[in-house]
């Protein structure tokens, strides 16, 4: 067995169960020589071997760890190992851990906040925090970064957490406090160089995440809530998500990215709402939504998590379909239909439905055939009565359009969302120059003033 004593951040710091084990090991292996925690053993004169021989010919710290794990275990006897900070947070510990029967005898860990010794509760290596894309934590939970032995592995870190924390946030490296700014510019770096990041309060953050949304609306929801949080329903926000959705798309559409920002926050809200209101219901939660949309992604992203071939967009496209047609069970094209949302703009209702219909062969010979059928739709609605001939011949007319648009790669809601926005331009221009008094201009007048418009207000 291999009994771990950790020997703490500093000098002074190695616990009496600790020194008891040492003094009467067979065998005494210290991670490293080069901090103030060796000491210890000079004091009290006591042989140990440095594992820095490993660390010298070492590539990265993965493979330092790696090694060290290795070579502990070939002694085959039992033996003390020691290690800084509170033993728990150590990579090759973790390792020897999982590879053989390891007994810890614990100090404080690197994370000191204030001087009084703290153990983190996320500890990860600078070297692995800097090849995960994306990394994030909860920062109600505290962190630990290891191996920070250079000042460009400390840029490197301060970028992420200047992200995940912002500039000015406290944080304490080796002991001492500093901002996440300040991280790579500190006089020193070695072996043993750790950042602690304490917890965060929710309402002294600079910067927030997931996990801070979900918690802001479980406390509006909660005993002491917001009364108006409390009382919404699903059913009493379900169009605060179309709004949001359409509030979004209008931002994109605008090309301004700070909306595009603001909207999708909103909609992330939505989404969150609704689950906590599930939760308050018993009736799913936010990890059965996350775990529905990753396992979503997963299964039907067939040519990356499985053995499907797709070199196109296309073809990618087609991989989706099938995968979410063998997950649906989908019997026949009609049953695929019937699964569209019937909540949709009708537009959007209609032009995903002639997709469906179109990808088993129901579908025009060529764009004539299609432009045909506007013109027939037309030519009937010119011929209708009564009302409700009127306004069946008037969805067609719509409906083949689309229809048309299709054909063309146009999306129908766009298209007319654009049109909208054209018209009302034009309008203005042309009530602005008549001085708002429309009703007192000719037609003819009026046309001219159209035309001159469409060149007006072209860009």
């Amino acid at each position: 067995m291999i009994t771990v004593v950790a020997l703490g951040c500093a000098k002074g710091q190695l616990t009496i169960a600790g020194a008891e084990a040492i003094d009467k090991a067979s065998k005494v292996f210290v991670k490293t020589a080069l901090t103030d925690t060796y000491e210890y053993f000079k004091d009290k004169g006591i042989e140990c071997i440095s594992l820095d021989f490993i660390y010298d010919k070492s590539q990265n710290f993965d493979e330092l760890d790696e090694e060290i794990a290795n070579y502990l275990i070939m002694q085959n006897t039992d033996i003390v190992y020691c290690v800084n900070g509170s033993g728990y947070e150590d990579r090759s510990v973790a390792l020897l851990r999982e590879k053989t029967e390891v007994e810890i005898l614990p100090s404080a860990s690197f994370g000191i906040a204030g001087g009084k010794p703290s153990m983190a509760s996320v500890v990860i290596s600078a070297y692995e925090l800097a090849n995960i894309k994306g990394f994030n934590y909860d920062t109600r939970l505290s962190m630990c970064v290891t191996d920070i032995d250079n000042s460009f592995i400390a840029g490197e870190v301060k970028l992420i957490l200047q992200n995940i924390l912002g500039d000015e946030e406290i944080a304490f490296f080796n002991g001492k406090e500093i901002a996440i700014y300040e991280l790579d510019r500190q006089d020193k770096y070695d072996y043993a160089t750790t950042l602690f990041v304490p917890p965060k309060n929710l309402v002294e953050k600079q910067r927030f995440n997931f996990f801070d949304l979900y918690q802001i609306m479980r406390v509006l929801r909660g005993e002491n809530g917001c009364q108006w949080d409390k009382a919404q329903t699903h059913e009493s926000i379900r169009q605060n998500a179309v709004e949001e959705a359409y509030e979004l798309v209008e931002a994109i559409n605008n090309d301004d990215i700070d909306n595009i920002v603001e909207e999708s926050g909103d909609l992330f809200l939505q989404s969150i709402f609704h689950c906590v209101i599930a939760e308050d219901c018993a009736e799913f939660n936010l990890e059965d939504c996350l775990s529905g949309i990753c396992r979503k992604l997963i299964d039907r992203h067939t040519h990356i998590f499985g053995d499907v071939v797709a070199n196109t967009p296309e073809e990618a496209l087609k991989a989706w379909d099938n995968a979410k047609a063998k997950e649906k069970r989908y019997s026949s094209a009609s049953d695929k239909i019937d699964k569209i949302a019937k909540a949709l703009p009708a537009l959007m209702r209609a032009y995903k439905i002639q997709k469906s219909a179109g990808k088993v062969g129901f579908e025009f010979d060529d764009f004539e055939q299609v432009i045909g059928k506007v013109k027939e739709e037309i030519e009937e609605f010119c011929k209708a009565k009564t009302a409700d001939e009127l306004e069946d011949e008037g969805g067609d007319i719509l409906l083949a359009v689309v229809n048309a648009l299709r054909w063309k790669k146009v999306e129908p809601e766009v298209a007319l969302s654009r049109a909208i926005d054209k018209f009302v331009k034009r309008f203005k221009y042309v009530e602005d120059k008549c001085n708002g008094d429309m009703q007192s201009k000719s037609l003819d007048e009026l046309n001219v003033l159209w035309e001159e418009a469409k060149v007006a207000t072209k860009h």
